[in-house]
């Protein structure tokens, strides 16, 4: 082989093997190519994204809809008011807040003492009362100072006394016979008693049990 054959079939060999160079490397493009994913794909692989639970976007985003929700979306839901504009995420605008209706008040019906007239007054000492009851009836009654006194009875034609109740007091009494009963409170010239004759009442009209005495010492009876 003289000087120029081996010119040429070195170049042939250089040939050859850059053209199979070529094809290795282009052969690891055929399963790039099949590996690729779609944008879209990728879209929906989590469309509630952590970001909505993080402060600021956690009281001040909105999530999308079907999402848990977060700080924000609960307040537009209930109504609370927020200082700061609450951002949806279709278009980023702000959307003020509408404050919940106050309350409807509730009326509450006067108690017997607001509308009625006192029937009797004492002159309460340092905040304290005493009561006497007396029994003129021939049943027993029960009688009781509400969160003073527990539950005791009154035979007929007995009397006992009540003392150092502070007011506000109020003073139950029952017949046992389950007649009807007329309390007549009766202001007495020793201060702070006032004396109740418990008498049988002749009517469903004048039947009564329940004695209020005021901070005042004003008295009401129903």
């Amino acid at each position: 082989m003289n000087k120029y054959q081996q010119i040429g079939f070195n170049a042939g060999l250089v040939r050859r093997m850059l053209g199979f160079g070529s094809l290795m490397i282009g052969l690891p493009a055929i399963p790039l190519a099949a590996s690729a994913v779609p944008v879209s794909t990728l879209d929906k692989v989590n469309p509630c994204p952590g970001i909505y639970y993080e402060e600021p976007f956690n009281s001040r985003n909105i999530v999308p809809q079907g999402c848990t929700q977060n700080a924000a979306t609960q307040h537009v839901q209930t109504g609370v008011v927020s200082e700061r504009p609450v951002m949806r995420d279709q278009g980023v605008f702000t959307e003020p807040l509408t404050p919940a209706p106050p309350p409807t008040s509730v009326t509450q019906p006067p108690l017997p003492e607001e509308r009625s007239e006192p029937i009797a007054a004492i002159m309460p000492m340092n905040g304290l009362v005493s009561v006497k009851l007396k029994n003129n009836t021939n049943a027993p009654i029960s009688y009781e100072a509400v969160g003073h006194t527990e539950g005791r009875f009154l035979a007929g034609g007995e009397e006992i006394v009540l003392q150092g109740l502070p007011t506000p007091v109020t003073v139950t009494m029952v017949r046992q016979d389950e007649g009807l009963l007329d309390v007549v409170p009766i202001s007495t010239s020793e201060a702070g008693m006032l004396e109740v004759l418990l008498d049988e009442a002749m009517n469903l009209d004048d039947n009564q049990g329940v004695l209020r005495i005021q901070r005042d010492g004003q008295v009401f009876l129903n």
